[in-house]
């Protein structure tokens, strides 16, 4: 079966003393908007989006969702903060099986690793940026 995963770095966001709580700049909502709109106009909709529990991430995803067309909830991870190419696939590993689309809002470095190792993504994702695969694969556990 064709399952398609579509990793997206969130977007830009102000600066903070304390990283997690970082917010989205205008800018970052802006490219957020258009970054689900290319989604939206590429057929990519997702049918399950994961995302960072982290402030910027979790407002990137919202932005994304509504942009694209997404209604379903939203699944907030704190795992995903900051999290290894590793943890991000353990994340992805564990969605819906009638899921045949997946969104994942997340940060580098992490997130662009797994851009590079799954989707071939030549470099770095920058704040809004996604890199989007399918596969054939049975489930999302056969990643």
């Amino acid at each position: 079966m064709n399952r398609r995963v579509t990793l997206l770095r969130h977007g830009h966001a102000e600066e903070h003393p304390h990283d997690f709580a970082r917010l989205l700049s205008d800018a970052g909502r802006a490219a957020a908007v258009r970054a689900g709109e290319a989604l939206k106009r590429a057929g990519w909709t997702p049918d399950h989006l994961l995302t960072s529990s982290a402030p910027r991430a979790l407002a990137t995803a919202e932005l994304v969702a509504r942009a694209c067309g997404y209604s379903a909830p939203i699944r907030a991870e704190r795992v995903l903060y900051l999290a290894s190419d590793e943890q991000c696939l353990d994340v992805l590993r564990q969605s819906p099986e009638h899921a045949r689309s997946v969104l994942v809002v997340g940060h580098n470095p992490g997130l662009s690793r797994l851009a590079r190792d799954l989707c071939g993504h030549p470099s770095e994702l920058g704040p809004a940026e996604f890199a989007s695969v399918e596969l054939d694969l049975a489930d999302w556990i056969a990643l």
